[in-house]
């Protein structure tokens, strides 16, 4: 009988036919030519437990109640070894590795950093806004540059009319760094100049060049020096009739606080013979701007305002 188990034969012992089936027949190691073998000669008796030994392939397998399959066929592997990055390994049993870089981390968004050949080590997550950067040689998190001139905010709200005034003066900038001033503006004199001055100052600390293109039919399309001062900013002029209107943008850069801040004005004259002009130069003040001045050179202003935004970038 199959599975009967072990049984110790004493002298004497009578051998049975069911003996012989049980423990000797079915429990010992058969030897077949192959599998095809087996399987014919097995066909009326398998059962669970019988182990064969197959001659063409040289292998020892058990029939484990519903297949044959192997016994003690050894591996290519003998041993697992940890390499850089992970660790654990073994030469027997269960064998476990670890990524080492993995457990390295303990918090959402941390980054591995390179610290030397096959040497690592956490680079911790940064705040927000922040940017990933080198420094000394190694990666870190720094605060992003600011974004300077594209963060201006409007600092005379509404604008500061212009009417019935030679001199309009917008104050109280201290603390910003950077001006963009737009000017939409006309005066009661004809051929008039709009001039501008920081801090209301008029000593020489103005220089200035730039060009002036007209259309007047004398000068179609030259362009002619503009005409600088050295005790103010020249942003533009109107035509020879009373009221042509102008439009200037001007940039101020006053991030030097203690000496040269650079000045670029664009503008368009509405005149008949209207003009367009570009230039540019510096104030030499050796204070921050605090204020800024727009002058008319003839007589007041009949119409317009003057928009200061700053930056402190």
């Amino acid at each position: 009988m199959a599975g009967a188990g072990y049984k110790l034969y004493q002298t004497g012992d009578v051998l049975s036919a069911s003996d012989v089936n049980s423990y000797l027949q079915e429990q010992t190691v058969m030897r077949f030519a192959s599998s095809a073998a087996r399987t014919s000669a097995l066909s009326a008796v398998l059962a669970e437990g019988m182990i064969s030994y197959l001659v063409d392939t040289n292998a020892v397998e058990v029939y484990d109640g519903s297949a044959w399959v192997g016994v003690g066929n050894s591996g290519d592997i003998t041993g697992v070894t940890a390499g850089t990055g992970i660790s654990g390994g073994g030469t027997s049993g269960t064998v476990t590795v670890t990524n080492s870089m993995a457990t390295a981390i303990t918090t959402a968004g941390d980054l591995i950093k390179g610290t030397g050949s096959g040497t690592f080590d956490r680079l911790g997550i940064g705040s927000t806004s922040q940017v990933l950067t080198v420094v000394a040689g190694a990666p870190a998190w720094a605060t992003a540059a600011s974004a300077g001139n594209a963060n201006y905010t409007l600092l005379n709200a509404g604008g500061t009319a212009l009417t019935g005034n030679t001199t309009i003066t917008v104050s109280s900038l201290s603390g910003n760094q950077k001006f963009l001033i737009y000017i939409d503006a006309a005066s009661a004199g004809a051929s008039s100049e709009y001039t501008m001055r920081f801090n209301t100052d008029s000593t020489t600390k103005y220089d200035q060049i730039g060009r002036v293109f007209t259309s007047t039919s004398a000068n179609a399309g030259v362009w002619t020096a503009a005409a600088p001062s050295a005790t103010s900013f020249k942003v533009g002029q109107q035509g020879t009739s009373a009221g042509n209107e102008i439009s200037a943008y001007i940039s101020v850069d006053g991030a030097n606080a203690a000496g040269l801040k650079t000045i670029l004005v664009t503008g368009f004259n509405d005149s008949a013979a209207g003009s367009s002009y570009i230039t540019q130069g510096s104030y030499t003040g050796t204070s921050v701007i605090s204020s800024i001045s727009i002058i008319s050179s003839v007589s007041n202003f009949d119409v317009g305002r003057i928009y200061v935004y700053g930056s402190g970038a």
